[in-house]
């Protein structure tokens, strides 16, 4: 509809008509006048069309009734967001499942309410309870004999779920988690890439080889690597397959292994998506950057890179996610060190792809935080340390924020863009004939060490804040010399200088990236 007029048309064979139908138990089509009227209509005949409106009333409807029971939901977004599209009329009801089922882990439970049924749970001081809440579609479930048909309806199918995780973790826990391990021997990881226990083995040993670099215990790290991906041969994960993870740390927790050992397994999962919380432990640092790792190294190895927008094997996933562990947990490394220390063989021509790949997704995150030509500016320094450049990258956005950015920039633009075919930066002191070269050049020495430890100490900001005092010595040499001079000896002396003090910048970031504005 145009306003009241009806466009003829036809999209896979289905011809536009002014009818349209309302919610299921609402008889009959409905006419359609104007497309002013439209909404109104639906709204009529139990459907609301506008999602967010939908998206409110369940969340309000949620709190109301969780607060009537004196208990409370957690905050469930991407289940909000599943039922806003799963409903046409939303009304909120409770219901009720057999209370020794709590005697079940309440993460079992709540996964399990959440994956298979939909439903929220509710808990009461912290503790999960048996209620829950239940986002129906029908309009009539205000009636009170409605809403208890629905409920048992949802209790009785919730039941069956509960009771067979039931047999299945009482099942899971007669065996040691390293028994259940001996059944990855039967996974294939992927084409080329071994079986799931291989992999488990050189997540060990790689957690082990980086427990150092994030500081946490070698053997612990060790023990949850090889042990990270035993709980796949559950009955338990191969029932409800989001468990993954959690089921080996419970199992690990019961049978005696260390706390830590149990977290870092189920941590290693971490962050399953961005925004996802991330590993609190060092040793589920050390186990969840193997896996991510062993996942990258292993595919580009094998030529199994993403094409396009499609990426089957989550590559793209597990590079976000072993820079957001890196970056905030402020681990300190050079990005092909990692690489370097996989347990696969490099392709023909080295990591380069791989190197690239990651950097580029590094490009993404930082541009979520900084300006495009900040961020470029910091890149095309050379260095593959997150931590680092995320740090170069605040220094020069806070810089860009002053009054001063503007003057420096102009300076050390021209600075980077004289001496970027002069790539020495040897001089010599004693043949600076004009006084301006002279100040430049003991400014220099006298800056360049401070804003070198400032740097080391990822102190951006204060090294940017020293480095900068070399603007006016440089603007009064280049008014009282010319830098390409006729004189080979006299111009390389001068582009040495120069480049020195480009270089001492260009550790931070290379302003010839930097926009004109």
């Amino acid at each position: 509809m145009l306003g009241e007029q009806s466009i003829d048309l036809s999209i896979a064979g289905i011809h536009s008509g002014t009818q349209t139908l309302g919610h299921r138990l609402t008889p009959g089509p409905i006419e359609v006048e104007s497309a002013s009227q439209w909404m109104d209509s639906l709204r009529a005949a139990h459907v609301e069309p506008d999602a967010e409106i939908r998206r409110e009333s369940i969340l309000t409807q949620l709190a109301e009734r969780a607060a009537a029971l004196g208990a409370e939901t957690p905050e469930m977004a991407d289940l909000v967001d599943e039922v806003v599209h799963l409903t046409e009329c939303p009304i909120v009801i409770d219901a009720v499942f057999e209370e020794d089922l709590l005697d079940l882990p309440p993460r079992l439970l709540v996964e399990s309410m959440k994956v298979h049924q939909r439903v929220f749970p509710l808990f009461q001081d912290g503790g999960l309870t048996h209620r829950f809440l239940v986002v129906t579609n029908h309009p009539y479930a205000t009636d009170p004999e409605v809403a208890q048909i629905i409920a048992e309806g949802n209790t009785k199918v919730l039941a069956a779920r509960f009771h067979d995780a039931r047999f299945f973790y009482a099942e899971d826990r007669k065996k040691q988690l390293a028994e259940h391990a001996s059944g990855l021997e039967g996974m294939r990881w992927i084409r080329g890439g071994g079986t799931m226990a291989e992999k488990a083995t050189r997540i060990g040993t790689l957690a082990a080889g980086l427990s150092e670099l994030v500081g946490a215990d070698q053997q612990t790290a060790q023990t949850a690597g090889a042990l990270t991906k035993a709980d796949l041969a559950t009955q338990m994960v191969g029932e409800f397959p989001e468990l993954q993870g959690h089921v080996g740390q419970l199992l690990a927790a019961q049978q005696g292994q260390p706390e830590a050992v149990a977290l870092a397994i189920e941590e290693h999962y971490l962050p399953r998506f961005a925004g996802d919380q991330l590993p609190s432990s060092p040793a589920g640092r050390a186990t969840a950057l193997a896996d991510r790792i062993d996942t990258l190294t292993g595919c580009f190895s094998l030529g199994l890179k993403p094409k396009g927008s499609a990426d089957p094997l989550g590559l793209r996933r597990a590079a976000n996610g072993l820079l957001t562990i890196l970056r905030d947990a402020g681990i300190r490394t050079q990005l092909h060190t990692l690489w370097d220390g996989s347990g696969f063989d490099a392709p023909e021509g080295g990591w380069g792809e791989l190197q690239a790949f990651t950097m580029a997704r590094l490009r993404a995150q930082l541009q979520d935080r900084f300006a495009t030509d900040v961020v470029d500016a910091v890149l095309a320094t050379g260095s593959t340390d997150p931590v680092a450049l995320e740090a170069q990258a605040d220094a020069m956005h806070l810089l860009s924020s002053t009054p001063e950015f503007g003057p420096l920039k102009t300076t050390f633009k021209r600075v980077m863009g004289l001496t970027k075919d002069h790539e020495s930066t040897t001089y010599t002191p004693g043949d600076l004939a004009d006084a301006a070269e002279t100040a430049l050049h003991e400014k220099l020495s006298e800056v360049q060490t401070q804003a070198t430890e400032l740097a080391d100490a990822l102190d951006y900001s204060g090294s940017l804040a020293a480095l900068s005092t070399l603007k006016a010595p440089v603007d009064t040499l280049f008014d009282a010399v010319m830098v390409m001079h006729e004189d080979p000896a006299i111009r390389a002396n001068r582009l040495g200088l120069l480049r020195s003090v480009a270089d001492q910048f260009r550790r931070i970031a290379d302003f010839t990236h930097l926009s004109q504005d």
